[in-house]
């Protein structure tokens, strides 16, 4: 019996050692990208092409001692329940629960989670196996690790694998409890620490990467600024030429024909071909003007002229002629694109809309491009310049 259990034992602690180091890693990948991000945008400052980065030292894992480790114990046998208790308190483990019902220990559990459960397999009201699965079902609502140990006497090979599959995680033989216990109970804590160290870890990761989500002005894909930063430069350009004279104008480009080149290729290659209009379209337009990604599907030129009679579509027939029917290279070849394009565009003469309508009129445009085929001119009505 003993050599069975050890087995298992051995086998499912070293899966569970490679799913602690696995867990989530691509949650930190994109962390540190995000990180990465937010220290040195391109939109804020400079890349420095001497600038050295030093790598953060690696802290090690803080563990609790063993008088801090929770352990909940679930027997209704006084005698084994004797025998952990003496064997847990010499052991400097003095954080203990004990209790003869599972159902007092799920509720235990749901008031104050045990890092360590040690339960009797066969119980009147409810089995170790019953309360291994609930046990788990909790920690998965609650994101917490509880390490599973059942106490049996049991030597059936197949009712130990299927204990396994339920979420068990190891076993201490009754006739061999007090060369056991203490042994398992150090292994266990140990994985159990790393793994909810790791747990509230990646807590904290992915609360930070919703914040940098929120705040981000940047398109991940081609590095240009996203909605929030279209809009934010359309104001700063409104209010540029409301001081200073003159006409600002937004223009977009749409790709009519994403959703079919989506169904067609992989997302990596839908990358690769969006970074390249993204780089033609600023190949395009002017120096000071403003390239951006609004929206997946669409770019936007944010520029200011002397007036709105600059901004007509012979202004930016370039553009237009240039990625009508284009195709663009990348790792499975060229892809041909059908693109729209709107202008619109307002001074002190038609009212200077806010962000959001101005974009919601250059879009109104933009959808008239996609069924002509020409580049359309979206007017400001002057008596509409607050968003509906």
């Amino acid at each position: 019996m003993f050599c069975i259990t050890q087995q298992y034992t051995n086998k499912y602690q070293q899966n569970a050692s490679k799913l602690v180091h696995g867990v989530n890693l691509t949650l930190m990948l994109r962390f540190t990208s995000f990180c990465a991000d937010d220290n040195e945008s391109f939109l804020t400052k400079p890349h420095a092409s001497n600038k050295v980065s030093t790598p953060l030292p690696i802290q090690p894992l803080n563990y609790m001692s063993y008088e801090d480790i929770p352990i909940l114990v679930v027997d209704d046998a006084k005698f084994s329940s004797a025998i952990i208790a003496k064997a847990l308190r010499s052991g400097g483990f003095s954080n203990v629960r004990f209790t003869n019902n599972p159902l007092q220990a799920l509720r235990s559990l749901e008031k104050r989670p045990a890092q360590i459960l040690i339960a009797d397999w066969l119980m009147p009201s409810m089995d170790g196996l019953e309360l291994t699965r609930r046990v788990k079902k909790l920690d998965e609502s609650s994101e917490h690790f509880t390490y599973v140990m059942l106490l049996t006497a049991r030597d059936d090979f197949d009712a130990m694998t299927h204990a396994f599959d339920e979420g068990v995680d190891d076993f201490l033989n009754k006739a061999n409890l007090r060369a056991q216990l203490m042994p398992r109970v150090i292994a266990a804590q140990r994985l159990a620490g790393r793994q909810n160290e790791l747990l509230r870890t990646n807590k904290l990761l992915r609360k930070k990467i919703r914040e940098l989500q929120t705040t981000d002005l940047v398109d991940p894909v081609t590095g240009l600024g996203n909605l929030k930063f279209t809009l934010e430069r359309i104001s700063d350009t409104i209010k540029h030429a409301e001081t200073r004279g003159g006409a600002a104008c937004v223009l977009l480009v749409g790709i009519n024909n994403l959703s079919v080149i989506e169904e067609q290729y992989e997302e990596s290659i839908i990358d690769e071909l969006m970074s390249g209009i993204g780089a033609k379209v600023r190949q395009l337009v002017r120096p000071l003007d403003v390239v951006t990604r609004p929206e997946a599907n669409m770019f936007a030129v944010i520029t200011v002229q002397p007036d709105v009679e600059n901004c007509t579509s012979r202004s930016f027939r370039r553009i237009f002629d240039n990625l009508y029917m284009h195709s663009f290279k990348t790792s499975e070849g060229y892809i041909p694109v059908v693109v729209g394009v709107s202008i619109c565009a307002a001074d002190a003469q038609t009212g200077f809309p806010q962000p959001k309508l101005f974009m919601r009129h250059a879009y109104e445009g933009l959808t008239r491009s996609f069924d002509t085929g020409l580049i359309t001119i979206a007017s400001i009505d002057a008596h509409s310049t607050e968003p509906s």
